[in-house]
């Protein structure tokens, strides 16, 4: 099993870095080269961290699997053929031998082994062969992968072995598991030093400023996490800080034409931004249109009825197409499937600090209601504040207006789930420990001590 989980996070490099990505990425033929010879220049350990970019890209990553699997559980989309183990997820009624929960857990620590490998490798380059503020950047911008891989799990799973050392050939993986506060506590760690790596000033320009991890994209991913830890710790004021520095930061602004953020990508408003082109395509949007490959679909009309009449957001976002099927609007660019995916972006980090900012302030302040009015002016729904009477009111609204904003961007899920609003939505989830994926049955398996969560 050793051997396997060797092999196929090898092949999988090999794959990524010797395909085209040409928005950002050079292209060199680099999987061929020895592992004890990789690690010899700036070129290569830069190449490396392309390939870790090039792992999430894959079809069991956020090139599709890791976005659209919880848009079922949030109950925004279905399966053109009705597929059970798709659908399971939108009942709420996943089996541990799932073959999606199995696909997203190998394929993050696919991920999360590349990452591994450059932030062991790239500190022992010899300075002559790379300048040591190179070398810090290359280790944050794996740091930030890493502490994204993670949290997509911890949110999914609650438990995950905290792997932080990087794979070879023979080397024993059996890693035990950690608890939520074990991996949470990791991911802020890594994130914290991938903010102090990461110069301020984005070195990087083009498409490379938005699709590789910088300053503030590991400052905003960490204004979200600390969002979700604040279940455990109530500490709210470190989120609302962090996320007004990004807004205020002058680094990103919202765009006036939301359909913008995805017919022309790469905008003012992206903060980190996973790049496809013709050649190195995107997964999802090549199946997620109306088109004879379609296999996603936007649920149907009611998604629809989320959203005000007037709510500029709307006839973008869910698409009306042929047989009376509506699409997912935010994957225009399907042919070929360039379509970029936006990791995270300023309209999500102006209503994360607005619920941060309403409970520090435990109340609906004038700040809390600023940036949640921000969002909403764009999308033509303003309401007065002095319609939200109260904290958990204002908080509730929060949440939709994130739905109706993130919808089809694979966050509904686990925010519902944070704050407990997911079983008031959902008729057919009554049993809380279904707000968690169970652990896939082949990791048990292994004997490693991993355990299944309550209730699978």
């Amino acid at each position: 099993m050793k051997n396997k989980l060797y092999i196929l996070y090898v092949l999988t490099i090999v794959s990524l870095l010797t395909s085209s990505c040409e928005k950002f990425l050079e292209k060199d033929p680099l999987g061929q080269i020895a592992q004890d010879e990789f690690f010899n220049s700036e070129t290569n350990a830069n190449a490396a961290v392309i390939g870790i970019y090039r792992t999430m890209m894959n079809s069991y990553s956020f090139g599709q699997s890791l976005v659209i699997v919880p848009e079922f559980s949030a109950m925004h989309v279905r399966h053109s053929a009705v597929f059970p183990e798709y659908e399971n997820f939108t009942t709420h009624k996943i089996q541990a031998v799932n073959p999606w929960i199995s696909n997203m857990w190998q394929a993050i620590y696919t991920t999360v082994n590349a990452a591994n490998q450059v932030i062991e490798e790239v500190p022992l380059m010899d300075e002559t062969l790379i300048p040591e503020e190179k070398k810090n950047s290359f280790v944050g911008e794996a740091k930030f992968i890493r502490a994204l891989n993670y949290f997509f799990l911890v949110r999914a799973f609650n438990k995950a072995p905290l792997k932080l050392n990087y794979t070879k050939e023979g080397d024993d993986i059996d890693v035990p598991e950690s608890s939520k506060e074990e991996l949470y506590a990791q991911i802020v760690k890594d994130l914290t030093e991938a903010i102090a790596g990461l110069p301020e000033e984005n070195p990087n320009t083009g498409d490379a400023s938005r699709g590789r991890a910088s300053h503030w994209a590991a400052k905003a991913l960490l204004a979200k996490v600390l969002l979700y830890q604040a279940e455990m710790t109530g500490d709210y004021n470190k989120v609302a800080d962090l996320a007004s520095e990004v807004i205020s930061s002058g680094q990103y602004a919202l765009v006036s034409d939301y359909s913008t953020i995805w017919t022309t990508q790469n905008t003012n408003e992206a903060i980190f931004e996973l790049q496809f082109d013709d050649q190195a395509t995107n997964p999802l949007a090549g199946v997620a249109n109306d088109n004879s490959s379609v296999l996603f679909f936007a649920k149907d009309s009611t998604i629809l009825d989320l959203y005000q009449e007037q709510d500029k957001r709307k006839d973008f976002t869910v698409a009306k197409g042929s047989n009376g099927n509506y699409f997912m609007g935010k994957f225009p660019n399907f042919s070929p499937a360039s379509q970029n995916l936006t990791v995270i972006r300023l309209a999500e980090l102006l209503l994360i600090h607005a619920e941060a900012q309403a409970r520090v302030d435990n109340g609906v302040s004038q700040a809390a209601y600023s940036s949640l009015k921000t969002v909403q002016d764009r999308a033509g729904t303003t309401a007065p504040i002095a319609e939200y009477s109260d904290l958990e009111t204002f908080i509730t609204a929060v949440q939709e207006e994130k739905e109706r904003e993130l919808m089809f961007e694979g966050e509904t899920w686990f925010d519902f789930k944070r704050t407990g609003l997911a079983l008031k939505k959902y008729d057919n989830l009554t049993d809380e420990n279904f707000l968690l994926y169970p652990i896939p049955s082949g990791q048990i398996d292994l004997g490693t001590g991993l355990t299944q969560n309550p209730g699978y």
